[in-house]
């Protein structure tokens, strides 16, 4: 499946994949990536996306989700 966020289809794949993630966790909840140690903490009331950096910076992540329409909070 094509995840290149630098095209349509692969962006929409990405935000596809990333929504039914948020919507199978708790409000609250933490995502740990693997491939970055990257922490998200979600806050869906708000949509909101708290990104806390990890070992290896991911700015993919930023453009996913506020592509999804939710606000990104990095600390």
């Amino acid at each position: 499946m094509n995840y290149d966020l630098d095209t349509k289809q692969g962006m929409r794949n990405a935000v596809t994949w990333t929504k039914m993630l948020f919507d199978s966790m708790s409000d609250h909840a933490s995502w740990v990536v693997p491939r970055s140690g990257t922490i998200i903490r979600i806050n869906k009331p708000e949509k909101t996306a708290t990104i806390i950096g990890g070992f290896l910076p991911d700015t993919s992540l930023k453009r996913v989700i506020e592509a999804m329409g939710w606000t990104v909070i990095e600390k």
